[in-house]
């Protein structure tokens, strides 16, 4: 099947999926007002791609999915971004509110969510839900009480700082004695930041071990002994005695495993030094490559990753084959192109020559 043939077929399959869900979320059960605009939109979006991947696994379309995350993430990094629940006080200003914040952020907060909780948690709290309140309107509570008393955690707080305010956090992490030590920050384009705090749901993968770390980052600053997770990768606790300066490359450490976390991530140099081996050896999932080049091109973006450091990121691209990510990188490859005829024109040929080089070597 052709590239264009199968865009329109996976577009066709989202665009009804969406719809039909819409059967459940909207008519079955239907929001209580527009403030809760996302239970219906933020909802079948979600839907639409968990069915489109029941339907069709070899699409792997929770990759493609990252298009909506991203889309989620610029627009809630600009000073005119607003809470996934926004106060309507009139039904005509709900057009204010079909944007991508209802649909995109929402439908990867949901994403974020059950990931947090296990797949099986959720379905089965969604099904209790849909009984309890078939025919009925409902608010977004009532959707965190069904889920914090099938699953046992207080889901309304956890979740209240999603939805209820904008923004969200980009995570600041490096490595020191042993230890992953995190800071928590708002994310935002401009200056404009606050001092907010999010209850975060970290996923964490530590080198080719495929050992995995689930944990909350419920404070400004957190930290995590990673040593027990390198003696039971490696076997040899004296390996690890011996490296205390720095991790080993192949133990390089990806945060927000599979990007199903609405947060972006900054790592330190080592951190990164060692990513960019990961990415060259194919170490790291599509989903984890699409994360980390799309984090560092918004950091760039906010002045907070240099362009050098960009540009040396984008170099590892060069044997790129998964569609999502490679058209991701042809979009950043044109982005910065564009900037930089007017921020660096004398630069503008040799940037320009780097990326002809970086996607021919894609194509061949």
């Amino acid at each position: 099947m052709d590239i264009k043939r199968k865009e329109k077929k996976i577009t066709l399959a989202i665009v009804t999926t969406h719809e039909v869900a819409h059967q459940w979320f909207g008519n079955l059960v239907t929001m209580e007002w527009w403030t809760h605009l996302w239970l219906n939109e933020g909802f079948a979006t979600w839907v639409s791609y968990l069915a489109t991947d029941s339907l069709f696994p070899e699409w792997e379309i929770w990759t493609q999915f990252l298009d909506e995350t991203a889309g989620g993430l610029r627009m809630d990094a600009l000073e005119s971004s607003h809470p996934i629940e926004v106060e309507i006080h009139h039904a005509r200003s709900v057009l204010e509110v079909f944007d991508s914040i209802s649909y995109e952020k929402g439908s990867a907060v949901i994403r974020m969510l059950m990931d947090y909780l296990g797949y099986d948690i959720f379905q089965k709290s969604l099904s209790s839900y849909m009984k309890n309140y078939a025919w009925k309107n409902t608010k977004t509570e009532d959707l965190w009480s069904i889920l914090s008393e099938e699953s046992g955690v207080q889901v309304n707080t956890l979740m209240d700082t999603w939805t209820k305010k904008k923004g969200y956090p980009v995570i600041s992490v490096k490595y020191k004695d042993c230890n992953l030590e995190f800071e928590q920050s708002q994310f935002v384009y401009s200056d404009m930041h606050s001092d907010d705090c999010w209850i975060v749901p970290m996923t964490m993968s530590l080198g080719s071990c495929n050992k995995r770390k689930n944990f909350l980052l419920e404070t400004k600053h957190g930290k995590l002994d990673v040593s027990g997770l390198y003696h039971s990768c490696d076997g040899n606790s004296s390996s690890f005695e011996k490296n205390q300066e720095k991790l080993s490359e192949k133990f390089w450490v990806k945060l927000n495993i599979g990007q199903t976390g609405f947060y972006r991530v900054k790592y330190d140099h080592n951190l990164t030094t060692q990513l960019r081996k990961a990415i060259e050896d194919n170490c790291l999932s599509a989903s984890d490559r699409f994360g980390i080049l799309d984090d560092t091109y918004a950091l760039c973006e906010a002045c907070q990753v240099s362009l050098s450091s960009l540009l040396s990121l984008m170099n590892v691209y060069r044997k790129e084959l998964d569609y999502t990510v490679l058209s991701r990188l042809i979009e950043i490859c044109s982005s910065v192109e564009k900037i930089s005829s007017d921020a660096l024109p004398s630069l503008l040929n040799d940037m320009k020559q780097f990326f002809i080089g970086l996607l021919l070597f894609s194509a061949e």
